[in-house]
């Protein structure tokens, strides 16, 4: 239903002016841009000339049924324009108009135009764009190119445009999304993944209502998820540690992950990881840096590896090759410092890169080439051929360039051959280290059906997790008698969230007289909650949580990290989308730095990794069956035994 919205039969715009300070002159000219392939229609109200083309006064005059209408006239007329529109048979309406009150609101004109069979983008949009089709309803002037952008923002879809032109690069598809009172993200977004000229796609979303379709969004291209981490998987209560621990940030990336999409902290670094993704056609890990100075060449490097990258060593026999083209005090590792040898013969820089690509996955040119032409034209020639070489050999293992100077001949030759190049280091590692970013395999369906016993209180929760494996230590309500355990015992309070700042935890009671005089106390502190006791876990583990929730955008996650009472004080937590096979969990786990403790850090003994794991699957696969649940929580959770369990 939105292949007409890019590529149209007819176009009209209403609201066309002469006036460039106004939109309806930007539409004009965009859609008369188009006019070779297919009708336009200008409506200008007056009936004034716009551009040097005749104009109608109303939709109702055209000659033909107007296939796409974009509308940019005062709040006040919409209604009419609207129906005029439905009423001449238009199928798609791109409403640039801000400020729009309909009658019944957004939801009513959303109805009125599906009934008439059409859809809307907007109100309040910033238009949309299609380079192969020549269609250019939007501000300004884009640049054609192989970046779709969809945008909950006008502006910052417009800005990714130019960027884009800055670095040599362009727009397949634009379209802004506005108020989506009909068209949303999701429909809007299959259209420009789908288009054949689109190559890598940028995303700019303001809220994550597009949820767990990101992952089917993202099945065949690459896609760049631009986005406020603070705002963008929804607003949520926070009742317990998993909930507190799990911000909108962490969310967004187990989203990212698990669709396969790189994340982009703003628009320029969505550009430069969009340049990376169209010239690095398989993941990066390892990466070769050569520099024209040993300055140049160690900043590079020591970013790569801060940003996640590998820069390795090379073997004895790239080193001996090198030796043989380099001056004696060249450094012959990596990075590879070129000493001059680059500046006293152009060719060297595409020969020393082709003897190391055959260790890396990409190389990094830093320094000056790509300058030389536009500070000498007298070496564009040569500058020129070795630019060439470059291009034309390194085709298996790419090559990303660092110029102090991204402009001239040269520059403008290797971005057409399809090699980024940049302004700064920055840029290039920034782009490439998004290449290397973790994926989450697809989420299958739980493996065996979810426990469905009881949760409405701790020792119903306790009895169904343990009927799923999960160890509890032994323990019941404490009812002022000899509970028949074996001490020291842990006496605590049901129902604060936070227990120990509430005075609701007693460790290490050891007699039975100490644990009456305890209760007694704490039923003081604590009245009308009850109490229970258990068996006190003496073992030295480390203390973790494992914890589920239900986020409005992303729907169930899980979240493991360092638990106890420093849970929120250290924030070593990771989080992925529920529900988990047992071999997501332990990556998950790795990728912690409480993992190092669980393996056993100094010499102590290892953890069970595969009941800590057992229990992060058991928790997703809860929540993931139980609608009517939004968390369940274990904190602590010590050597595989639940300390401590809130289900709400």
């Amino acid at each position: 239903m939105t292949g007409g919205l890019f590529d149209p039969r007819t176009v009209a715009v209403v609201g066309a002016s002469d006036d460039p300070a106004k939109w309806g002159y930007w539409l004009a000219r965009g859609a008369l841009s188009g006019a070779s392939r297919r009708p336009v229609h200008l409506v200008n109200a007056r009936g004034a000339d716009v551009l040097g083309h005749a104009t109608h006064r109303s939709l109702r005059d055209l000659p033909e049924t107007p296939d796409l209408v974009a509308i940019a006239t005062p709040p006040h007329t919409y209604e009419q324009v609207v129906g005029d529109a439905l009423d001449a048979g238009a199928r798609h309406l791109v409403a640039i108009t801000a400020g729009v009150v309909y009658p019944g609101g957004l939801p009513a004109l959303a109805e009125r135009v599906r009934s008439a069979g059409a859809r809307l983008v907007g109100p309040t949009s910033m238009g949309v764009y299609d380079s192969a089709a020549d269609l250019a309803l939007t501000w300004g002037t884009l640049t054609p190119g192989p970046i779709g952008v969809v945008s909950q923002s006008g502006s910052v879809g417009l800005e990714l445009g130019y960027l884009a032109a800055k670095e040599g690069l362009g727009l397949s598809r634009f379209v802004s999304v506005g108020a989506a009172a009909d068209l949303g993200v999701r429909e809007l977004a299959e259209a420009v993944v789908a288009a054949p000229h689109t190559r890598v796609v940028v995303l700019y979303l303001e809220d994550l209502s597009i949820g767990r379709d990101l992952i089917a969004l993202a099945g065949g291209k690459p896609v760049i998820l631009l986005t406020v981490g603070g705002s963008a998987a929804g607003r949520r209560a926070v009742i317990s540690h998993t909930g507190a621990l799990a911000t909108p940030d962490t969310i967004v990336d187990a989203l990212c992950r698990a669709a396969g999409v790189m994340r982009a902290r703003t628009p320029q670094e969505a550009i430069h990881i969009a340049q990376a993704c169209l010239a690095v056609p398989t993941p990066v890990r390892r990466v070769a840096v050569v520099a024209d100075s040993g300055g140049q060449g160690a900043i590079a490097a020591e970013l790569a590896e801060r940003l996640g990258l590998e820069v390795p060593a090379f073997t004895p026999a790239t080193v001996e090759a090198l030796a043989a083209l380099l001056p004696p005090d060249a450094g012959l590792s990596n990075p590879v410092d070129l000493a001059g040898a680059g500046e006293a013969d152009l060719a060297t820089y595409p020969k020393i890169a082709e003897i190391v690509a055959a260790e890396v996955d990409a190389v990094v040119l830093t320094g000056y080439f790509g300058s030389y032409a536009a500070d000498s034209p007298a070496l564009e020639g040569a500058e020129h051929a070795a630019a060439a070489h470059l291009a034309r050999t390194l085709t298996t293992r790419p090559c990303l360039i660092h110029t102090m100077r991204p402009e001239g001949p040269t520059v403008d030759f290797l971005r057409a051959a399809g090699v980024p190049v940049h302004g700064t280091i920055d840029a290039v590692m920034t782009g490439l280290s998004a290449l290397t970013a973790p994926r989450d395999a697809r989420h299958p369906a739980p493996r065996s059906p979810a426990p469905s016993g009881d949760v409405s209180d701790f020792p119903a929760l306790r009895r169904t997790l343990m009927a799923a494996g999960i160890a509890f230590p032994d323990g019941l309500r404490y009812d002022g008698g000899d509970p028949g355990l074996t001490y020291p015992l842990v006496l605590k309070a049901l129902g604060p969230a936070h227990k120990t700042e509430a005075g609701g935890v007693v460790l290490g009671v050891r007699t039975p007289e100490e644990l009456h005089r305890e209760a007694a106390r704490m039923r003081e502190r604590l009245p009308g909650f009850p109490l229970w006791v258990e068996e006190q876990l003496t073992s030295p583990g480390a203390e973790l949580i494992v914890g589920a929730h239900r986020d409005p955008g992303a729907g169930p996650v899980v979240t493991f990290g360092a638990g106890g009472v420093l849970a929120e004080l250290i924030a070593d937590t990771v989080t992925a989308l529920a529900p988990l096979t047992h071999e997501q969990a332990k990556e998950l786990i790795a990728r912690t730095r409480v993992a190092r403790l669980l393996n056993g850090w100094r010499g102590a003994p290892p953890a069970d990794l595969d009941a800590v794991a057992h229990v992060m699957v058991v928790l997703g696969d809860v929540l993931d069956a139980r609608p009517e649940l939004t968390e369940i929580e274990i904190n602590p959770l010590k050597d595989g035994v639940a300390l401590d369990a809130y289900a709400s």
